[in-house]
C-alpha cells in the first residue's frame, strides 16, 4: 500500500510539473507574439518567405543567395515578382525545410537555388544551425521533423516545449527591435570594395568555412529531395553558382563534381558563374573575396535574370 508521505510527494510531484507546463505554455505564446510581429531581421524574412510572399520568382541559398540576388533587378529584366528567401549560414537541409513550409501555402513559377560548390560536405553546423526553425514547429512539424530529425530522435519530446523552441530568438527580437535591420525584399546589399593593394592577402583568403573534405550524404539525398520536390510542383528549378573574386579551380572538389553530376542527371538548368571574366579580379564589384558588393550584386543579378530568359525561351 502506498503510505499518505508517498501520496503527497507524488501530488506535489504532478503539481510541480503542471506549474512548470503552464509557465512553459504562457511565457512561450508571448514569445511567439512578439516573434511574428518582428518586421526585420532574418526571422522576419524567413516568415516572410514562409506566410506572405507571393512572388513569382523565390530565391534560395546561403550569404551568397541573400546577398547576391536583387529582386528589384530581376524583376525589371523578366517582368515577374521576386523575393529573396536566402539565409546567411544556411546549408541544403535549412532550404529543403524552408521549401516545404512554403510550399505548403502557395507555389512560385520559378525557384532560383544558389549553389555554394562545398554544399556537400561535411558541416557539423549545418545541423545545429537548424535551430532557427524551432518557432516554426508547433504549424509545421510535419514538414520539419524529417530535418530536424536527422540528427535526433527526441525530436518531438524537446520542441513540445514552448521556450525551447523560442530560446534562441529573445535576443534577436530585442536586437532588431531596437535597431533595424534594413533589407529589400529579402536582399541585404554589402558596400564599399576590396582593395588593390590586398590582393596578394585575398589570394590566400578563401573565406571557406571550416568543413571536411568527406560528402555527408544526408547532403545528398536533401539535394536531390529538393529536384523531386520542385519538379512535383511544375516549377522551374535552376541552380545557380555565383561569382569568385579569384579563378579557382574545382576539378578535385568532390562535392562540386558530385553536384554537377547530380544536375546533369536531373536534368535541371544550370547557371555556372563561377571564373566568369566579368567578375575575376574585379575589385570594384567585390565586398569582399567571397561576397559581391551592391554594384556587383546588381550586375550578377542581370545577368542570371538574362540567362533565366533565354533558358525559358529555348535559345
Amino acid at each position: 500500500m502506498i503510505g499518505k508521505k508517498h501520496i503527497e510527494t507524488l501530488r506535489k510531484g504532478i503539481k510541480f510539473i503542471l506549474i512548470l507546463l503552464v509557465i512553459d505554455f504562457s511565457l512561450g505564446y508571448i514569445t511567439k507574439q512578439f516573434f511574428y510581429s518582428q518586421e526585420t531581421g532574418k526571422y522576419a524574412r524567413s516568415t516572410q518567405a514562409i506566410k506572405e510572399t507571393e512572388a513569382e520568382i523565390l530565391i534560395l541559398g546561403s550569404s551568397h543567395a541573400h546577398r547576391h540576388y536583387v529582386p528589384e533587378v530581376i524583376e525589371k529584366e523578366l517582368g515577374k515578382s521576386c523575393y529573396n528567401a536566402g539565409a546567411e549560414g544556411q546549408q541544403l537541409v535549412y532550404h529543403l525545410a524552408l521549401l516545404d513550409m512554403i510550399l505548403k501555402r502557395y507555389t512560385p513559377k520559378t525557384i532560383i537555388l544558389n549553389i555554394d560548390e562545398d554544399f556537400l560536405l561535411e558541416f557539423e553546423e549545418a545541423y545545429s544551425r537548424l535551430s532557427d526553425l524551432h518557432p516554426y514547429y508547433d504549424e509545421y512539424s510535419k514538414e520539419l521533423k524529417p530535418v530536424l530529425g536527422l540528427r535526433s530522435n527526441f525530436v518531438d519530446v524537446k520542441l513540445f516545449f514552448h521556450l525551447y523552441q523560442m530560446n534562441s530568438t529573445i535576443m534577436h527580437i530585442i536586437r532588431y527591435g531596437a535597431s533595424p535591420q534594413v533589407d529589400y525584399k529579402g536582399y541585404r546589399p554589402l558596400f564599399g570594395t576590396i582593395k588593390k593593394s590586398n590582393d596578394q592577402r585575398h589570394k590566400e583568403d578563401n573565406n571557406r568555412e571550416n568543413r571536411g573534405d568527406v560528402i555527408d550524404q544526408n547532403f545528398v539525398n536533401t539535394l536531390k529531395n529538393i529536384i523531386i520536390t520542385v519538379k512535383k510542383k511544375n516549377i522551374n528549378l535552376v541552380f545557380v553558382t555565383s561569382p569568385s573574386y579569384n579563378e579557382v579551380d574545382h576539378s578535385k572538389n568532390i562535392s562540386f563534381s558530385k553536384i554537377k553530376e547530380i544536375i546533369r542527371a536531373e536534368n535541371v538548368s544550370f547557371i555556372d558563374f563561377i571564373n566568369n571574366p566579368d567578375f575575376i579580379h574585379k575589385n570594384e564589384l567585390f565586398h569582399d573575396p567571397s561576397h559581391l558588393n551592391d554594384s556587383g550584386s546588381k550586375l550578377f543579378s542581370k545577368q542570371v535574370a538574362q540567362r533565366i530568359r533565354r533558358i525559358h525561351s529555348g535559345e
